[in-house]
């Protein structure tokens, strides 16, 4: 009976040393191949952009295949959709961490999701780089394994409030979230800034993703007769129905959205007029004005057509993602844990976002900003860059 005990025993704990070398990532040898995720919303309301990351992530994938990949291995890059679901979010991690010969993702770049799929990436050592998720918290978990090249709502929402402050000159401020992680905690750190900035007359209410009607709300806010109205939704198609019907109902405070509405077709265009004089925040620059990212916007407008500010963050990303697993195959083997290491050690990355990129101990983007865009015409006009001052 004691025997049986013990080799069933010796056989469970073979199991447990089994699955934490799978999960873990154990040293496999280059040669038996590379693969690169990517985390994201590929159906549904945030779709365009997030086929934007995927495809700005696919050049840097063919270029780095087109110089012989890495050490003469072809690198795979695998789509993942979470169709804006956490529940699929947590199927994409799941899916890419039990395969193991993955060994890094680029995404997931909203903050809902990444909440909801953080743990199985990071039990399992599996690198993930952002290039839009900005709830604060993503990398105060504990984990090593989250890094992003894009600012945290902390710093965005002290940024909006200082621009609805001293720039839209707002004494009255409508605030209106929908209820999901990036939103609530964005609207909240806008708050709470605007408070500290003296602004304290704020209306602030919730609405529904997805909804084709926000009168409801909308009325409140016409009620409320503020100077700014704050539009915090994830997707562009929600920011443009949020500012039409705004403008149906006669509400002539100056719109500004977050940066989810800084698309030409699903904002702009969508909104049939509305948008115009609109401002909108966002993680990304005006990369037409970067010199060092005139061969991207060549490469990708020839190949995908159109570009917003999506695609940037996520062609800086997956370079970022390669050097680091470059860096940690150059002895012929390759393990997880390496791909974190070399990650973590990224200093002054210079590639097209203008600015060098650095990370700090959490994973965080050393130095980032908020950009500030308005609608002018068919197109967003960058009128400011704002760095907490």
């Amino acid at each position: 009976m004691k025997g049986d005990v013990m080799k069933k025993s010796v056989v469970l704990l073979f199991v447990m040393l089994l699955v934490a070398m799978v999960t873990t990532g154990s040293a496999n040898e280059v040669s038996k191949g590379i693969r690169v995720g990517n985390a994201g919303s590929f159906t549904g309301d945030a779709a365009a952009p997030c086929m934007e990351i995927y495809n700005s992530s696919q050049l840097a994938v063919d270029e780095w295949n087109a110089k012989g990949g890495i050490q003469g291995v072809k690198i795979e890059h695998v789509m993942g959709d979470d169709a804006l679901d956490p529940a699929q979010g947590i199927n994409v991690a799941r899916k890419f961490t039990s395969d193991d010969l993955m060994y890094g993702v680029v995404g997931p770049p909203v903050s809902h999701i990444a909440q909801a799929s953080l743990k199985i990436y990071g039990e399992s050592g599996l690198a993930c780089i952002t290039t839009a998720a900005s709830k604060p918290e993503l990398t105060e978990s504990g984990f090593n394994h989250f890094f992003r090249v894009n600012a945290r709502n902390d710093a965005h929402g002290w940024n909006c409030a200082l621009f609805i402050k001293n720039n839209l000159k707002a004494k009255k401020v409508a605030v209106l979230n929908e209820k999901v992680a990036y939103c609530e905690n964005l609207a909240q750190k806008t708050i709470e800034g605007l408070k500290q900035l003296g602004v304290t007359d704020i209306f602030n209410d919730t609405i529904v993703a997805g909804s084709k009607d926000y009168s409801a709300v909308l009325t409140k806010v016409k009620a409320y007769q503020p100077d700014v109205l704050f539009f915090v939704a994830t997707a562009a198609p929600d920011q443009a129905i949020g500012v039409r019907q705004a403008r149906e109902l006669g509400i002539n405070a100056v719109f500004f959205g977050t940066e989810g509405a800084r698309d030409k077709k699903d904002f702009i265009e969508a909104s049939e007029g509305a948008a115009q004089g609109a401002y909108v925040y966002h993680f990304s620059p005006d990369i037409f004005a970067i010199k060092e990212a005139e061969g991207y916007v060549k490469a990708y407008e020839s190949k995908y057509g159109s570009l917003s500010g999506f695609g940037p963050p996520a062609y800086e990303a997956m370079n970022i993602l390669l050097t680091a697993i470059d860096l940690a195959a150059k002895d012929g083997d390759i393990t997880r844990a390496e791909v974190i290491s070399k990650l973590s050690a990224i200093k002054n990355y210079k590639g097209i976002l203008g600015f060098p990129v650095s990370f700090d101990e959490k994973g965080d983007l050393l130095g980032g900003a908020t950009y500030i865009f308005k609608v002018n015409g068919n197109d967003f006009e960058q009128v400011t860059i704002l760095t907490g001052k």
